[in-house]
C-alpha cells in the first residue's frame, strides 16, 4: 500500500528589527514518499540532512515517520537527504532519498514528496583504503602510488566466498551520460578504467565472519621505500601478465587477480588506473561483463563505459579530493555519502567505523550507505585493526 507522509508546509517571516534585517525563517515539515519500499519494513523515523546551497550550512533532524513535525529553516535553496537504517529477520536495510536543489521560501510550499527506496546491507563491505600515495623516503615532493591497497570484510553472520568479485572505478553519474546507448541505463553504473576480478572456481576463498581480505596494487613490504606499510599478507594483488612485462613491480606471492576489462589504459604505476580521488565498486557480476573493444560510447566522444546491474553492487564509495559535493560520481541509492582526505601523499586512508561487536569480540562495521558517516580518516593506515581475523588459506609473508 502506497504510503505518502505528507506535509503542512506553515511559512513564516521573522519581522526585521529597525536596522538590522533578520534572515527569513520557513516552518517545514518533510514529505517523504514510501512507495517504492514494496515489501521491505517501514522506519520508525528518518535521519534528514539539509544543506543550504548559499551559505553552506549544514543541519540535520530526526523525522518521527509516525508522527510528522515541522522544522525551522533559513528561507534559501537545499540538497535534502533522507536515511534510515533498520533491521528485520537477521536482515538489514538501508533506507535512502534525496532531493536536490529544493526552494524553501514564503510562497514556495516546496511539498514534492522526498521518495525513498531502501538496500539490503552487503555480507562484504569496505573495511578500509588507502588510495592517494605515500611520500618516498628522503624526498620532499615525490609521491609512491604502488602501495594502494582495499580492504574487504566481511560483515556478516555467515561465510561468504570471494571467488568472482570484481574491483572497477566508477564514472561520474554527473558528467557521463549513457541514456542514448543502453534504455535502462538508470539502473546501472557504469567502470571508466580497468576492471580486476578475484579468481577462483567459486569456493575456492572463503571468508569466515569477522575475516577481512586485502587487494593490493603490490603485495609486497613498502616501508622500505615509502613512509607506508607491509602489504606482503595481503591475499590479492593487481599483478597480471601486462604489468610483469613491463617490468617494475615484483610477482609477490599473493593470488594475481585477472585484468578483465580494459575501459581506457592508465598511465599510472599502481594497476588501479586512479589516486587522489575516485569512486570505486565492489561487485559480483551476475551477467556476462562485455569484452575490450564492446565497451560503451558516452555522451563525452571517446569516452568509454563499462555497464554493471547496479544490483550486482555490494558495496560502493566516493572518494574525493576537495570538499565540494559536486565532485561526487555516484548517485545516492550507491553511497549517499563521501570522504576526502587532507592531502596527496599523505599517507593516510579511511576507515569504516565499528558499530559494535559480537560475542566472539569480532567487530561490527556501520553501514548506512553514507561513507560521510561511515567512515574516518586515519593517518596511520593498518591492515587488519580491531583484531580483524586473516583467512584460514592465507598463510603467506612476502619481503620486498
Amino acid at each position: 500500500m502506497k504510503r505518502i507522509l505528507y506535509s503542512l508546509l506553515a511559512l513564516c517571516l521573522v519581522i526585521s528589527c529597525e536596522e538590522t534585517r533578520l534572515p527569513s525563517l520557513v516552518e517545514w515539515c518533510p514529505s517523504i514518499d514510501e512507495s517504492a519500499l514494496g515489501d521491505v519494513p517501514r522506519p520508525d523515523s528518518y535521519k534528514i540532512t539539509v544543506s543550504n546551497i548559499g551559505t553552506e550550512a549544514v543541519e540535520e533532524m530526526i523525522f518521527d515517520a509516525l508522527s510528522p513535525q515541522t522544522f525551522e529553516l533559513v528561507q534559501g535553496i537545499y540538497n535534502i537527504t533522507v536515511q534510515a537504517h533498520g533491521t528485520l529477520g537477521g536482515r538489514a536495510f538501508n533506507y535512502i532519498g534525496t532531493a536536490n536543489a529544493v526552494n524553501i521560501s514564503p510562497g514556495n510550499s516546496g511539498t514534492t514528496p522526498i521518495k525513498v527506496s531502501a538496500s539490503e546491507s552487503s555480507a562484504l563491505v569496505f573495511k578500509e583504503i588507502h588510495y592517494n600515495a605515500s611520500m618516498v623516503k628522503n624526498s620532499a615532493s615525490a609521491r609512491y602510488l604502488k602501495d594502494t591497497y582495499f580492504e574487504v570484510y566481511n560483515n556478516s553472520e555467515q561465510t561468504v566466498y570471494a571467488d568472482g568479485i570484481c574491483l572497477g572505478d566508477v564514472l561520474s553519474s554527473r558528467v557521463y551520460d549513457f541514456s542514448d546507448k543502453l534504455p535502462d541505463a538508470a539502473n546501472y553504473v557504469f567502470m571508466g578504467t580497468y576492471v580486476w576480478q578475484i579468481p577462483g572456481s567459486g569456493t575456492d576463498y572463503p571468508i569466515a565472519p569477522g575475516e577481512s581480505f586485502v587487494i593490493a596494487a603490490s603485495a609486497i613490504d613498502h616501508s622500505q621505500t615509502a613512509e607506508t606499510l607491509d602489504l606482503s599478507t595481503a591475499e590479492f594483488e593487481t599483478i597480471c601478465d601486462r604489468y610483469k612485462e613491463r617490468g617494475g613491480q615484483p610477482d609477490a606471492n599473493a593470488v594475481n587477480m585477472t585484468l578483465v576489462c580494459t575501459i581506457k589504459e592508465s598511465g599510472l604505476g599502481n594497476q588501479l588506473g586512479k589516486f587522489t580521488d575516485g569512486a570505486w565498486a565492489l561487485f559480483y557480476p551476475s551477467v556476462p561483463l562485455r569484452k575490450d573493444g564492446e565497451y560503451l560510447e558516452s555522451n563525452h566522444a571517446n569516452n568509454y563505459g563499462l555497464e554493471v546491474l547496479k544490483t550486482d553492487v555490494l558495496d560502493a564509495i566516493d572518494l574525493l579530493k576537495s570538499e565540494n559535493p559536486d565532485d561526487k560520481r555516484l548517485e545516492s541509492d550507491l553511497d549517499a555519502g563521501w570522504i576526502k582526505c587532507s592531502t596527496t601523499g599523505g599517507n593516510e586512508s579511511v576507515v569504516r567505523k565499528i558499530s559494535g561487536r559480537r560475542e566472539n569480540g569480532s567487530i561490527i562495521l556501520q553501514d548506512t550507505n553514507n561513507t560521510t558517516e561511515d567512515f574516518t580518516v586515519s593517518d596511520s593506515p593498518q591492515i587488519r585493526r580491531d583484531g580483524t581475523g586473516r583467512p584460514s588459506w592465507s598463510n603467506w609473508t612476502t619481503a620486498q
